[in-house]
């Protein structure tokens, strides 16, 4: 979700998140209204809306991050200097800095893994103070391994773990430490079952109890590598620098239950037209930041929206992110599940992609270096789904560049 947090406080960890939970928990006790109270917040505060730019939430203008980058200053809070900074992973274009205030950052980096746990309904006796109750797994150079104490989840610990050590040691590591929720972007993940595979591992001697994706398109075949192998039921977040946690399933289930204690979600169609449910772009609120706010700003992430049900719940029926529904090719359009449901599972695939570039389509693909060469049986489906199609084969060491967002089809 973040590149980059930075912090004055200089504290010792544990008097840190000591200090972030109270700040979290004097901010929830006293908040009324969610929507009423960022409204006020926003007509008070925050410059962009001041004047009365709508006196509720369908009134206010829909914003984009072109306009934050023109006018970022006017997105916040007059007098604020945030304690806390987190910078956008930049996918879509320049990353965005985004100034958070200490409920918001404890909001955003540890309230984030109770209000999943609550979701999956995982017993809280399953954490204890001391034992790793999340290891968050990275393969981004730039992170630094991290430890920290999570008060919700009776303190046990957040430990934030890098791929760069040898296979063997990552074994070890993970034996030794154990965790209750293996936590990352799907390819994170994706690259420590590789790991422990090629080192021999072909089963774990430990379980987690649940394993947490967010950050990039979690497609059908990696849940069922992931799940298959990890032994674990599997949640998949949608979450982001300037939302915060939107979202997320319940294990194994592909409905995505909305927050609504964090945001409020609406989608735009593709004629413009802001509706409370339907298929389009999502807009978030976030109710959550006051620092720098986000109101109606587009998240370039499509998905079909349920306003709610009798329990009022938001939900997305359907999630496709920034992955196309269908892929065009030369020849003809098809379904990218189709292409999932029929490459993704082949034996011997690590992964997949296709891209249409200036010499037609590339499918480019990953071993897994256990199986047998799955290039035959690639060749053979895409002749049987595109048979008149001119198809570039490109056998790849990773797909997914170290740190970056998987993106299958485009």
């Amino acid at each position: 979700m973040t590149t980059t947090a930075t912090s004055g406080a200089g504290l010792d960890p544990v008097q840190e998140t000591d200090r972030l939970h109270r700040a979290w928990s004097h901010r929830s006790a006293n908040l009324g209204d969610p929507v009423a109270d960022l409204l006020g917040h926003l007509h008070d505060k925050v410059p962009y809306y001041r004047g009365g730019r709508g006196g509720r939430l369908p009134g206010l203008p829909v914003v984009d991050r072109a306009l934050y980058r023109a006018r970022g200053d006017e997105f916040r809070a007059a007098g604020a200097t945030p304690a806390y900074t987190i910078t956008s992973s930049g996918s879509t274009g320049e990353p965005l800095e985004v100034g958070l205030d200490e409920a918001a950052w404890y909001a955003v980096n540890y309230h984030f893994f109770h209000q999943i746990v609550e979701l999956a309904d995982v017993p809280m006796e399953t954490f204890h103070a001391g034992s790793v109750a999340v290891a968050f797994v990275s393969n981004k150079p730039s992170r630094r391994a991290v430890v920290r104490p999570l008060p919700e989840l009776r303190h046990g610990l957040y430990a934030r773990v890098q791929l760069a050590a040898p296979a063997a040691d990552l074994a070890a590591l993970f034996d030794r430490l154990r965790p209750a929720i293996l936590y990352g972007k799907p390819t994170y993940l994706l690259d420590l079952r590789l790991a422990l595979l090629q080192a021999g591992v072909t089963c774990p001697t430990w379980a987690p109890r649940l394993l947490l994706t967010s950050g990039e398109p979690l497609h059908s075949d990696d849940r069922a590598r992931l799940t298959g192998y990890f032994g674990a039921p599997l949640v998949d977040a949608l979450a982001s620098t300037e939302g915060g946690l939107i979202a997320a399933t319940r294990p194994d289930e592909p409905e995505y239950e909305v927050f609504g204690d964090n945001v409020r979600l609406e989608v735009r169609t593709g004629e413009g037209s802001v509706a409370a449910a339907g298929e389009g772009e999502l807009l978030v609120t976030n109710l959550i930041y006051r620092d720098m706010v986000f109101a109606r700003y587009r998240t370039g992430d499509r998905a079909v929206l349920d306003p709610g049900r009798a329990d009022g719940i938001q939900r997305l029926a359907r999630l496709w992110g920034r992955e196309p529904q269908e892929v065009r090719f030369r020849t003809g359009p098809i379904l990218a599940e189709t292409l999932t449901g029929r490459l993704g599972f082949l034996p011997g695939l690590a992964d997949f992609q296709v891209r249409m570039e200036p010499v037609g389509a590339v499918l480019r693909w990953m071993p897994d270096g256990i199986g047998a060469d799955p290039e035959p049986a690639l060749r053979e489906v895409m002749a049987e789904l595109l048979p008149r199609e001119d198809v570039r084969y490109e056998r790849c060491a990773r797909i997914t560049p170290l740190g970056g967002k998987k993106r299958r089809f485009g």
